[in-house]
C-alpha cells in the first residue's frame, strides 16, 4: 500500500488505543495498572460506540480516505490495541464480533513464543476474522536509541516476519512507547509502511504527516460515558499516553 495521491488531505478520525483487556486481579505478570481495562468495561465501551452510531474503520478505509478520496462512514473511529497480548483473541475479538466492530492490532513479532502473547496462529486468526494485524517492532524497544542494522531489523525485519506469518503485505506501524525522531520516521518510510501511529494527542490524520498519526489512550479508569465524551469533545494533551 503506497500513497497514490500527493494532494494534501486531512480527515478527522479519532484513533482509540487499548493494551490489555483482562481482569487485573488474575494477571500472572502484572502490567501497569492503567494499561489493563476490565472486560466488562471494554464491553460497555464497545456497546456505547455502537449504540451511539459510531462505525469502526480499518487501515484500508483510512488510507483510501486520505489518498484516494474515499468516504469514511458517519462518526468514524479506528479501534487499536497494542503489544499483541493473548487478550486480543480471548477477550477483545469476541466482544468486537458481538457488536460487528473491527479493530487494528499492533503486534510485537518476537513475542510469538512467549506466554501471554499472541502466537503466529492466533495472529492469523485475527487476520482471518477481518481484523487488521499490523507491526509494533520485533521486541518493543525505544527506537530512538537504535541505529543502523538494529533499527532496520526492528522496523523492516519485523515487517518481513509479520508478512510471512499473515501471507500478505503489512502497511501500518505503531511506535513503541510513542517514541520517535526523524531518523526513526525515515526508517519507517524506507521499510515501506504507508502510515505510522504515535501516542500523541489528536483526532486527525493527514497526508502531510502520515507517519505521526495521533491516538487517544483509553485507560483503566475510563468509562463508556467518558469515552463518548472524549470522542465528542475536545481532546486535551492529558489524554495522550506514552505507554505504547
Amino acid at each position: 500500500m503506497a500513497p497514490a495521491n500527493p494532494t494534501p488531505r486531512t480527515v478527522r478520525i479519532p484513533v482509540i488505543t487499548y493494551h490489555r483487556v483482562h481482569s487485573y486481579a488474575t494477571e500472572l505478570v502484572k502490567s501497569l495498572p492503567d494499561l489493563t481495562v476490565e472486560p466488562s468495561v471494554f464491553f460497555a465501551e464497545m456497546k456505547a460506540l455502537v449504540d451511539n452510531g459510531y462505525h469502526s474503520v480499518t487501515i484500508r478505509q483510512l488510507f483510501d480516505a486520505l489518498y484516494r478520496g474515499g468516504a469514511l462512514p458517519s462518526k468514524p473511529v479506528l479501534i487499536s490495541a497494542d503489544d499483541g497480548y493473548v487478550d486480543d483473541v480471548r477477550t477483545i475479538l469476541p466482544i468486537l464480533r458481538r457488536f460487528g466492530l473491527r479493530a487494528t492490532f499492533f503486534v510485537i513479532t518476537a513475542r510469538d513464543t512467549q506466554a501471554g502473547f499472541l502466537t503466529a496462529s492466533q495472529m492469523r486468526e485475527l487476520d482471518g476474522a477481518g481484523m487488521d494485524v499490523e507491526d509494533h517492532t520485533m521486541s518493543h524497544v525505544d527506537l530512538r536509541l537504535r541505529s543502523g542494522s538494529v533499527l532496520a531489523q526492528q522496523i523492516g525485519g519485523s515487517k518481513t516476519v509479520l508478512q510471512g506469518i499473515l501471507g500478505h503485505p503489512v502497511s501500518a506501524f505503531a511506535y513503541p512507547f510513542g517514541a520517535f525522531n526523524t531518523a526513526v520516521i525515515a526508517a519507517v518510510r524506507r521499510a515501506g509502511y504507508a502510515m505510522a501511529f504515535t501516542t500523541q494527542a489528536g483526532e486527525s490524520a493527514s497526508t502531510a504527516s502520515p507517519y505521526t498519526i495521533p491516538r487517544i489512550h483509553i485507560g483503566r479508569s475510563e468509562t463508556a460515558s467518558g469515552l463518548l465524551s472524549i470522542l465528542g469533545g475536545n481532546l486535551s494533551a492529558a489524554q495522550s499516553s506514552s505507554a505504547g
